[in-house]
């Protein structure tokens, strides 16, 4: 599932656009962010060497850029493995928009907890 703060007619557009295979949260008011801890960041950490370069990665892979209109760019986010009963399991807070863990390592972290 993903949690995003952006307005719901927003994330109709991401899911049209996507078709993920999961569900899309909104919330603007940032809940779900405040509880798990995600804060704003500094624009040194948005714009951090790592960012930078994982940006130019995308776009000499072909990535075209998007307009965020009037996104939260400082918003952190972050990663979290949770049980049914709403338990973290796994928690990986971003220090910047490049550090978010593979699907590799969550899916390793998964079965660790299995």
């Amino acid at each position: 599932m993903i949690v995003s703060f952006a307005e719901p007619d927003r994330l109709l557009h991401y899911q049209e656009q996507h078709r993920w295979p999961f569900p899309i949260l909104a919330d603007p008011q940032r809940t779900a962010y405040h509880a798990f801890d995600l804060r704003r960041l500094s624009w040194l950490r948005v714009f951090s060497p790592g960012t930078l370069m994982r940006y130019a990665k995308l776009l000499r892979a072909g990535l075209k850029p998007q307009a965020h209109g009037h996104d939260d760019i400082r918003q952190s986010g972050g990663d979290f493995l949770l049980d049914r009963s709403g338990k973290v399991l796994f928690a990986h807070r971003s220090r910047d928009p490049a550090d978010r863990p593979t699907v590799e390592a969550l899916l390793s972290q998964i079965d660790r907890l299995a």
